[in-house]
């Protein structure tokens, strides 16, 4: 079976040049975010467990600070 190709122009650009700078990053800011709140929820659970207890924001914050430290 044959497919033929189109080599027309998009009619709407996705180029990064042509974009809003809210647009051209919308994509790695959502990820962005997406990883930091994975990464916060991982730390709750894991203090979660160890403190019996929920954490608060502070200490959530000072065991991520401490895991990143040695990097």
């Amino acid at each position: 079976m044959y497919v033929q190709q189109s080599f027309h122009q998009p009619t709407h650009s996705h180029n990064a040049a042509d974009a809003t700078p809210e647009e051209g990053n919308a994509g790695a800011s959502d990820s962005l975010e997406d990883a930091v709140r994975d990464e916060q929820e991982y730390a709750r659970e894991r203090l979660r467990e160890e403190l019996k207890r929920e954490p608060t924001e502070d200490e959530i914050n000072e065991w991520l600070r401490q895991q990143t430290e040695g990097y």
